[in-house]
Formats: structure tokens, C-alpha cells, sequence
């Protein structure tokens, strides 16, 4: 049957309210009404309640205006026939208003402006016709989607996906009726399609329409798609894992506490879409998306990111270029002290620029962890089939704090390196992030020096939370065909094992270009950090401090570094001046705050350690030469500081010394000597091997003949 309309005029109480009308889809009350009970007096009531609003606040604007101007006919209401009654599809607003007017004219007897009894006994309408007509959805579209009476976007989103999905109405012909484009249709309906996802999820009771623009900047960010595996045919994302990660985000959580008796109730971590595209910045990154989950912040995962020193790059970058040009423009003006600060500032742009193309600049690529529960068993052997000058060492007996005692060239540091080397895996870039270290280069160095100095191949195996792992560094020349071989030096490949599942990386060196890295996936094991006198990670340092400031124990540090070390201190705070973060301390004998490199070196290395336990919480970390700059005064104490802080954030240490007095005061500071091993390291015919003696064994030997395993 052809689509037809008539104009009609009924009486007020001939019209039905329209319980599914679009701008109810939103509603926490909207309940759809099945046609035959579309009639009932109590789904018409909770209809008009819809929509008059409390105190009629939804309808005062069409009292007014019909109490001035009596009914328009520019603009009728739009019904079809139902049973008896007429139901209205377009201007239910209007019509509600009208009913209220009515039971004011006919019941209390109250002034209705313009309107008459025949305004409403005989309320002109336009009847629609026709089986399968949509017409009146193509009206309300333009009403209420390119009009200026526009829905939210939610249910405007709900009458494009209905004119496509139960009318069949293809996306040309929708786009013209409606006069939007081909953009806003197909992003309605990738919106409206993620939602109902959201709905069938396990928490489908939290949806609101407030949320709409969450689910939008989701399905329009290229980053997020991607890290949701989105597939536009399907309309849905294949990654069902990330998504279910998504929902949790947007979405009140619940949480047990250790007693499990008593069940926390989180707040979503996003809830703004602003929120949303700071998280497509870091959303690829496996790590800052641990920390999310970890921190339930934004804010911290975002500051732990790459992305933020990219964006302040950038920054940096658009500024430079604006205020250089600004600079030229007014150059007349400048004086010889200007001169000096330009060539200062031209030196340090020169740096920026590296001396030659082969060069290692190590930056941060973010490895996963592959234990994200509670870590019950750290490392509990190692075996050193090769590092360096170490070859068939067997590790056992480890505990929870491991000393490594001998004298000068016995192996120490490489063992510290094996243990920290295999909780990396695959990741190679913390190979030559030793590498840097032992050649003494403070950021970058030459693909040369590595291609020089990575003489033998290393090959580590382990034990640890009960999985065996296992880490092998090779050095080759590549079988790659399609190898750009113009000034190639070799290719280093790492493959890490942990239990049944293999991680890969390889990266070739040239001379003339920067090295080619290729990984999958970058994994470690856990947490780990290494801490060495003759090595400052600053920005490792600078993450350890946003951790403890996040788990409350950063205050516990600065109050043993006042009541051991300097009373005066009073606290330390992360600053930024012009652009870099430094530590600064604030003391009661100093009038301004001083940069903690002006303490001595003993004050900022244990800073430095006790910083790096907390971030190494559930992992690892090894500390070369711990009594170096530490006063043996102070040993006995901060022994037992790292103790204690190893239990609290389950940390597994690993400390080379040639201190006596700091092997004694592990054992003299009477705490828990069972949990201590120490091994020394001898050189027997030309080969280094390991001894261990137990702590509780160790505290005898040393109380009753004050024996030195150095």
C-alpha cells in the first residue's frame, strides 16, 4: 500500500501518548511497550510523566507558547491510526502539553490564554497511512537529528540504526532524507552497536546516555580500534579481552579486600572524553596499560608513558621554532650578553643532534610483565652457563636477600647482570643498557662499540616463581635476503623462554644508520631494576618516586633519611625548572631548598635504593657495591630499612659487596637471618665458583670464630 496522509480532527482524549517514542531510549524508566498495550491508562500515565518533568519543567516553554498564540498549524502533530485511538508519532511533546492544559480549562477552569473548547475537541492532526510507512521517522529525523530540535545523540543514533536494520532503508537514501552525512550515519551506528555491547555486558545496569561520548571517541580513535581489534563490517571489536578491559574502565568495579569480608566498590578509572583521547596516547603501550589498571589513573599511567615526553617534545619543538623566528625578527635589538646566551643555547641544540647515523639512543620500549598476579617464589637457581668471564655456575639455596661477597675482578657485578639480563627475556635493549654503563657513556654510544665488545654469547637459565626460564643472546650475521647490507656490521639476536612460551627480538647494526630493532612483543619477567654506584638512571629514579608516592611510602624513606643520616631534613619534593625534574630538599637549617646533589654521595644512594624497592614491588632488583659511599656507621640500620622493605613489596635482592662490616650487618641487624644467603666468589685454576652459606649458618660461623667470606 502506498504511503498516504490526510488531515484529521478529533477530539483531545482520541489521542494516545507514544510510550516508545524516540526521546525516551535515553531514560533510566523507558520500558518498551508492546503495541496492544499501548491504550492502558497506566502506561499512558507514566508516558505523559515522561514527558512533562517534574514540577512540568520539560513542557513550560509549550505552555506558554499556546497560551499566547493558541495552536499553530505550521507545525501539526503527526499520528497513525491505532485500534480506536489515534497515536501520535510526532509531537508527543506538544500533545502532553495540550492535555495539560486541558484538565486546567475543563476540570479547575484556569485561564488558557488563546486556546478554546474547540482547540480541544477538535485538535487538528495529520493521520498517516500505509502498512509500511516511515514516513513520520524521516519527519521526526529531520525534527530532532538535522533540525533544530535535536535529541541526544543516543536516540538519535537508535531511529539511523532502526531506519537501516528493521526498514531496510539503504545509507544514500537515509542520508538524504535526513540530510546528514555518510560520516555521522556510519558512526551512529558503530556507537549504538559498541553500547549494546556494553548492555550485554556485566555491566549493562550502569549504562546511561551520559556515557555516549566515551563509546564515540572509542570508535572514532585509530589507537584505540586497533588495541580493541575493531572490525567495521562486524561493527564490533575482535579482541574480546581488551574489551572487556574497556567496559570495566567506564564502569563502577567491585573489589575484595585481603579479608574478603568486605567488598570495596572502585570508581571508574574514565569517565570524560577527554579522558579517552589521553588514552589512545598510551593505549598501545602494554605497560602504561598495567599501570592504568594498577593505579586506576589516567593521569599517572599517562605520565608514565612514552607519549608525554613525545607531546612535551613536541612542545618543546613548536616553541623553539615560534620564539627562534620571534628572535629573528628582532635581532636589531640584541646586546653582546645576548650573544653569549645564543651561542650557550646553539651548543646545547647541537646536542640534540647526534655526531653520526650508527648511533644507539636508547629509549624506553615497554615490555609486558608476565606474572601480573602476586609472585609467590622469586628466583630459586641460577645457572650461568655463560656471561663475560663466569662459565658453568650454578646458583642455589637463593633466599630472599642474596649477598655476593669477593674480592676485586671475582665475577660480582656479572652475576647481578645475569640475574637482572634474565628477568628482561627478550627485551635486548636492557643488554646494552649495561653496555652503556660499563663503557662509561653517559646516553648514547656507537653500534661499533657493541659490534667490538660483544665478544662471547651469553647463555643464562633460571628457576623462578617454579617456571623454568631461560635467556640467550647470540651474535651473527644475518640470513635476511632482503638485508640492505650497505654498511653492515652484525645482527644480535635474544630469544627469552619462560616455561613453554618463547619471546624473540633481533636487531641489526650498521655504521652509517641507526640499528633496526624487531620484536613481537617485548616481555620480562617481572619488575626488576639494577642500582650501581658508577650508574644514575634518572628517569628510572623519577618513575620509583611517583610509586611511592601512589602506595604512601615515599615518607617512610625520608624519615630514615632523617633520623639516620640528617636530621635537619624536612622533606623532598620532585621540581621542575624550566622544563627539567630535579630533587630538591627542603631543610630546617637551610632557608631555601637545595638540589640533593649538593648532599653527599652516601645520602643519595640510599635515596636512591630505597626509591627503587618499592618500584620493583613483586620483582627484582640488584644493588652492586651497596657499601659504596655509605658510612659503616649507617649499615646496620639501612640493612634492615631494605629488609623490611623487601617483605613489604615482595622483593627479591640481589647485593654485591666487598665489605665485611656489611655482611656483618645484615647479621647484626636481627631481622629474620633466615631469609639471607651469601655466597662468595673465588677464582680456582683460572675458573670463578660460587660457595654459599645460609644466614642462619652465616650468624654462627660469624659470632663464634668472626669469620670473613670476602
Amino acid at each position: 500500500m502506498e504511503n498516504e496522509s490526510k488531515s484529521i480532527s478529533k477530539h483531545i482524549n482520541s489521542y494516545l501518548l507514544d510510550p516508545n517514542n524516540y526521546r525516551f531510549r535515553d531514560h533510566d524508566d523507558y520500558r518498551f511497550v508492546e503495541k496492544k498495550d499501548v491504550s492502558d491508562p497506566t502506561i499512558q500515565k507514566r508516558t505523559y510523566n515522561l514527558l512533562v518533568g517534574k514540577n512540568n519543567e520539560n513542557i513550560d516553554d509549550l505552555i506558554i507558547s499556546f497560551k499566547a498564540n493558541g495552536i499553530l498549524r505550521l507545525d501539526p502533530i503527526q499520528v497513525i491510526e491505532l485500534d480506536e485511538n489515534l497515536l501520535a508519532v510526532e509531537g508527543n511533546r506538544r500533545l502532553a502539553a495540550l492535555q495539560f492544559l486541558y484538565k486546567d480549562f475543563f476540570t479547575q477552569g484556569k485561564d488558557v490564554g488563546k486556546l478554546t473548547e474547540d482547540s480541544f475537541s477538535k485538535l487538528e492532526a495529520i493521520q498517516i497511512t500505509g502498512e509500511s510507512s516511515i514516513q513520520h521517522l524521516v519527519t521526526m529525523g529531520l525534527h530532532h537529528i538535522s533540525g533544530k530540535k535535536r535529541w541526544n545523540q543516543l536516540n538519535q543514533s537508535q531511529l539511523i540504526y532502526d531506519l537501516v536494520n528493521i526498514y531496510e532503508k539503504d545509507e544514500e537514501e537515509i542520508c538524504k532524507s535526513l540530510s546528514i552525512s555518510t560520516i555521522y550515519l556510519r558512526r551512529s551506528l558503530r556507537v549504538l552497536s559498541f553500547i549494546n555491547r556494553y548492555k550485554n555486558s556485566d555491566y549493562k545496569d550502569q549504562f546511561n546516555s551520559s556515557m555516549y561520548p566515551l563509546f564515540e571517541e572509542a570508535t572514532k580513535t585509530s589507537n584505540i580500534k586497533e588495541w580493541l581489534g575493531w572490525d567495521d563490517n562486524l561493527k564490533a571489536p575482535t579482541n574480546l579481552v581488551n574489551e572487556e578491559k574497556f567496559f570495566s574502565w567506564i564502569s563502577k568495579d567491585e573489589k575484595v579486600e585481603e579479608d574478603e569480608n568486605n567488598i570495596v566498590t572502585l570508581d571508574p578509572i574514565i569517565t570524560k572524553r577527554d579522558e579517552i583521547r589521553d588514552l589512545a596516547k598510551f593505549i598501545l603501550d602494554p605497560k602504561s596499560v598495567e599501570e592504568l589498571e594498577n593505579s586506576r589513573s589516567i593521569t599517572t599511567a599517562f605520565s608514565l608513558s612514552s607519549a608525554l615526553g613525545e607531546a612535551k617534545m613536541q612542545n618543546a619543538l613548536s616553541n623553539i621554532t615560534k620564539e627562534v623566528q620571534t628572535a629573528f625578527y628582532f635581532s636589531e635589538y640584541m646586546q653582546d650578553e645576548d650573544f653569549n646566551k645564543i651561542l650557550h643555547l646553539r651548543d646545547k641544540l647541537d646536542r640534540l643532534i647526534p655526531t653520526s647515523k650508527g648511533i644507539f639512543n636508547l629509549s624506553d620500549k615497554a615490555s609486558s610483565t608476565f606474572f601480573q598476579q602476586q609472585i609467590s617464589n622469586h628466583f630459586s637457581e641460577l645457572l650461568i652457563n655463560q656471561y663475560r668471564k663466569l662459565k658453568d655456575i650454578r646458583i642455589q639455596n637463593l633466599t630472599r636477600v642474596n649477598l655476593f661477597a669477593g674480592g676485586n675482578n671475582t665475577g660480582k657485578t656479572s652475576v647481578l647482570e645475569s640475574f637482572y639480563i634474565l628477568t628482561q627475556l627478550n627485551n635486548i635493549n636492557s643488554l646494552f643498557e649495561l653496555e652503556r654503563y660499563r663503557g662509561k657513556f653517559y646516553k648514547e654510544f656507537h653500534t661499533k662499540w657493541i659490534d667490538r665488545n660483544f665478544i662471547d654469547n651469553i647463555d643464562l637459565e633460571g628457576v623462578f616463581n617454579n617456571f623454568p626460564v631461560s635467556v640467550t643472546i647470540d651474535k651473527s650475521d644475518s640470513d635476511d635476503e632482503d638485508l640492505d647490507r650497505s654498511h653492515y656490521l652484525s645482527s644480535i639476536i635474544s630469544e627469552g623462554t619462560i616455561g613453554t612460551e618463547t619471546f624473540s627480538s633481533s636487531i641489526n647494526l650498521f655504521t652509517n644508520r641507526e640499528p633496526e630493532l624487531y620484536f613481537q612483543k617485548n616481555v620480562a619477567i617481572c619488575e626488576a631494576a639494577f642500582s650501581s654506584p658508577y650508574r644514575f638512571n634518572g628517569d628510572l629514579v623519577k618513575k620509583a618516586h611517583l610509586k611511592a608516592v601512589q602506595d604512601k611510602s615515599f615518607d617512610d624513606i625520608v624519615e630514615f633519611l632523617r633520623l639516620n643520616l640528617d636530621s635537619s631534613i624536612e622533606k623532598i619534593e620532585l621540581v621542575d625548572i624550566e622544563g627539567e625534574s630535579r630533587f630538591f630538599v627542603s631543610s630546617s637549617k637551610i632557608n631555601d631548598a637545595i638540589d640533593i646533589t649538593k648532599y653527599g654521595e652516601g645520602l643519595q644512594r640510599v635515596f636512591e635504593i630505597a626509591l627503587l624497592l618499592g618500584y620493583c614491588r613483586n620483582g627484582v632488583l640488584c644493588i652492586d657495591e651497596i657499601d659504596s659511599a655509605i658510612h659503616k656507621s649507617l649499615l646496620i640500620s639501612f640493612t634492615k630499612f631494605i629488609q623490611v622493605a623487601a617483605v613489604k613489596f615482595n622483593v627479591q635482592v640481589f647485593i654485591s659487596t666487598h665489605s665485611k662490616e656489611c655482611i656483618d650487618a645484615f647479621i647484626e641487624n636481627d631481622y629474620k637471618n633466615e631469609d639471607i644467603t651469601a655466597y662468595v666468589l673465588t677464582e680456582e685454576n683460572g675458573k670463578v665458583v660460587s660457595k654459599y652459606l645460609k644466614g642462619t649458618k652465616l650468624e654462627q660461623l660469624i659470632d663464634s670464630i668472626n669469620i670473613d667470606i670476602r
